[in-house]
């Protein structure tokens, strides 16, 4: 986590980490903690073309993926197993920070709509609060969805 404090920090965004009460570590974990459309769960997909992180809002029922195989022009895009999230990311599945994954990102327009979103920091303990627009600093945005 002090190497994602540094990153940001040198980065000049707009960032808090926050404690947490309870482990977080999925966005049914997040429910009465934080508005589910503020959360931001970075999701790890496989395609032919690599690794990628989706930035997801949290109020997405589910992702779709006919939408993003056609803005990453790929063919065949899935969720990433655990052992393939841990592979591509270093990070264990449902702790994969908003950042600092070293990943190509898709990123969630609706995220934009917020001051704040809230996301991981590679520790269940921990929250990252971020202005969404810094997102778009501090990650390797490839793609947009709406």
């Amino acid at each position: 986590m002090e190497e994602l404090r540094i990153l940001l920090n040198n980065s000049a965004v707009d960032f808090e980490i926050l404690p947490n009460e309870k482990p977080i570590l999925s966005v049914n974990d997040a429910l009465g903690v934080y508005e589910i459309c503020e959360t931001a769960p970075t999701i790890i997909i496989k395609s032919e073309k690599g690794y990628f992180a989706l930035l997801l809002s949290g109020d997405r029922d589910r992702i779709d993926f006919k939408q993003i195989k056609k803005i990453l022009q790929c063919k065949n895009v899935r969720m990433a197993s655990a052992e393939e999230v841990s592979e591509a990311s270093g990070f264990e599945a449902g702790s994969v920070p908003l950042v600092g994954h070293h990943l190509p990102c898709v990123l969630d327009q609706h995220l934009l709509n917020y001051p704040y979103v809230y996301g991981g920091v590679g520790d269940a303990n921990f929250t990252l609060k971020i202005n969404p627009r810094d997102l778009i600093k501090v990650n390797d945005i490839v793609a947009e969805i709406d």
